[in-house]
């Protein structure tokens, strides 16, 4: 199959894939049908044990992230004999959500068929997709928001882009992060108090503390706030000093721990066996998340992070895409000299290059001479330019 790009494919009604094959876009009616398949999956799959898990964002990240938590199963616990260890079994189920747009769309049907929606130099991504649909039975795709009032986990993988408006000047641009505040809303209205927000977006530092959670604070206080009870006069004679109580509001449970993307054919072990760093707007939120990367990630090797407030963990991501910009513009201002000298650091200097930049994370392509290039932004004029994301 020969990926092909149409030119004026999209329109109001269908949603052409890259393969040039035509899906029509969802009708009304059909919002309730979708459901109610839900509904049935999740019943059976909550019967079973599972937790179940709700990735916004069918991208490049999401769709992988969403196979991987599909993919993993319940850790037995240490220690135990050899002769005792249990199959493998799924610990998660997993619905990834896409928003039905003519650009978007063909992902859900595409991925309700066992193929990966996204093209990956990766050997292990599309048998994990298949593997998840067709066989493990742990992932599925949707475009209803309604998926997520199902959810125990929220994963947020919505893209936020950095818009640079000219070339030289780093401090003259801005993060665009309408979309995501639009998905928190949508978030706000439809989850249980219970349910855990991840946010793995790269964000402005303080997104999370300053820009989620007063979205999902006044959303959980119009859903879940009772109106003031008026005292009648029994409580006015049981007590002089009678206070009107209410129901408490929930607290949103909502943590942060950055996407680790590394494009190439490692790209599944990129995310599932590299360190992470992780934290949670309140304590509750911090558990959650540590147990939730704990079951799906290869901890016992790679250790997390847990730092005190998310903005130390939306900092981190900027400064490590800082740092990886900052070593490919020198690279690149030496290439350029060595071009002009007739000078090859490959071939002379290799070895010592990549000694210096893996110790400091920055990886060569396998089986490539090339770079890996910095994925997502951040310039560290953003941190200067937009304290606490605004």
């Amino acid at each position: 199959m020969n990926p092909t790009n149409p030119k004026n494919a999209l329109n109001s009604t269908n949603s052409i894939s890259p393969y040039g094959e035509a899906f029509p876009l969802p009708q009304p009616e059909d919002y309730a049908h979708e459901l109610e398949r839900l509904k049935a999956l999740v019943a059976d799959h909550r019967a079973q044990g599972r937790e179940i898990v709700v990735v916004m964002g069918v991208g490049f990240v999401g769709a992988v992230m969403a196979g991987i938590i599909a993919d993993s199963v319940k850790k037995a616990p240490n220690p135990l004999p050899i002769t005792h260890y249990p199959l493998p079994i799924s610990g998660k189920f997993v619905i990834a959500m896409q928003r039905p747009s003519p650009r978007s769309f063909w992902k859900i049907p595409l991925m309700n068929k066992g193929i990966a929606p996204v093209e990956a130099e990766d050997p292990e991504v599309a048998p994990m997709i298949a593997r998840c649909v067709l066989e493990k039975k742990t992932l599925t795709a949707t475009y209803t928001y309604d998926a997520l009032c199902l959810a125990d986990v929220v994963v947020v993988d919505v893209q936020c882009d950095y818009f640079k408006e000219t070339f030289g000047n780093c401090r003259q641009g801005h993060a665009e992060i309408a979309a995501l505040e639009e998905s928190l809303k949508v978030l706000g209205e439809k989850i249980q108090p219970h349910c855990l927000v991840l946010i793995e977006t790269t964000v402005p530092p303080g997104t999370t503390e300053y820009v989620a959670y007063p979205i999902l604070k006044k959303a959980f206080e119009r859903r879940f706030q009772s109106e003031p009870k008026t005292p009648n006069s029994a409580d006015i004679i049981q007590n002089s000093k009678s206070k009107i109580q209410n129901c408490v509001c929930p607290e949103p449970l909502i943590a942060h721990s950055y996407e680790r993307v590394m494009p190439g054919r490692e790209y599944v072990a990129s995310i599932r066996d590299f360190w992470r760093v992780c934290s949670g707007i309140n304590e509750e939120a911090k558990a959650k998340v540590v147990k939730f990367l704990s079951e799906i990630l290869n901890v016992e090797k790679f250790p997390l992070t847990v730092l005190d407030r998310p903005v130390e963990s939306e900092t981190c991501k900027i400064v490590e895409n800082s740092y990886r910009a900052t070593i490919l513009a020198f690279l690149n201002e030496w290439s350029l000299f060595a071009e002009r000298n007739g000078t090859d650091l490959i071939n002379r200097f290799g070895d010592r290059f990549y000694s210096v930049l893996s110790t400091q994370h920055y990886f060569f392509r396998p089986g490539d001479r090339r770079l890996l290039p910095p994925q997502g932004w951040g310039p560290g004029s953003l941190v200067l330019s937009y304290p606490h994301g605004f």
